[in-house]
């Protein structure tokens, strides 16, 4: 099962509320990095030995070639590393050069991701029209979608969320993705950001509802990128929110609770 990360030109954030929604989701999870602009947690997350950096190998790359072999079936996370975090990530291509190989690869690649039992938070990136792994939005069982609450974030939200919707309602499959929106905003505008928001996407007749919002905390983000597990992370403005976030996705698509997400997931 996928549960798709991403946002629009201007609304950076998404790779961090990716590993947030896998540090606080229970049960069996990874994180799988997509961004066709180049990964970044290879570079930024720690080994569980302390070491700074992921290895090359596995990786995306090596998932879409077994998946095109038929070699992968049901072994998701024999392609994922281990993080110092206590969370397994599937580390994408470091640049976008590298990432041109994966353009034929990604339909399969979806589809075992979209198999396995667990819950796979997939990091898009920018979700712009073209983008490559898109198959992994068609196959998620819900898309999310960042932004910030400004004019310009939410001018460009308002046409990537017409772009999904348009996009879903065209879907041959039984059952089409749900699309719900997070806002990145700081403590004291969380509740005016998800209002505001609100407002425009119902403005413009569009169906998708505000999840939430997730606050921008810039100690949180310290903590995660310094893989200090701790009272610090757990109760950072960060993980509690977005935990919120992700118990609103549970109540409005209840296919996600594999396991009920909460704050206790994450090791202290």
């Amino acid at each position: 099962m996928i549960v798709a990360v991403c946002a629009d030109k201007g609304s950076p954030g998404v790779t961090t509320l990716a590993l947030a929604l896998t540090l606080i989701w229970p049960g069996e999870r990874l994180l799988l990095e997509a961004d066709p602009s180049g990964a970044d947690l290879a570079f930024r997350l720690r080994r569980p030995d302390g070491g700074l950096g992921l290895d090359p190998q596995p990786s995306v790359l090596s998932l879409a070639v077994d998946a095109r072999a038929g070699l992968a079936a049901g072994s998701l996370p024999g392609y994922a590393q281990e993080t110092a975090l206590g969370v397994a990530v599937i580390p994408g291509a470091a640049t976008a050069e590298d990432h041109h190989p994966m353009r034929e690869l990604w339909p399969r690649t979806a589809s075992e991701a979209a198999a396995w039992n667990g819950v796979v938070i997939a990091d898009l990136g920018r979700l712009q029209p073209g983008h490559p792994a898109l198959p992994l939005v068609q196959a998620a069982a819900v898309v999310v979608v960042l932004a910030r609450p400004s004019v310009e974030g939410l001018y460009r939200l308002r046409h990537r969320v017409a772009e999904l919707e348009h996009l879903f309602a065209g879907a041959a499959h039984a059952e089409t993705p749900g699309l719900a929106v997070a806002v990145l905003a700081a403590r004291g505008r969380r509740r005016a950001a998800v209002d505001q928001t609100r407002r425009v996407l119902g403005a413009a007749g569009l169906a998708a509802g505000v999840a939430g919002a997730v606050t921008a905390d810039p100690g949180g983000v310290a903590a995660v990128y310094s893989s200090r597990r701790g009272r610090r992370l757990t109760r950072s403005s960060l993980l509690t929110s977005t935990a919120e976030l992700a118990q609103a996705l549970v109540g409005d698509w209840p296919r996600l609770a594999v396991a009920q997400p909460s704050t206790q997931g994450v090791v202290a």
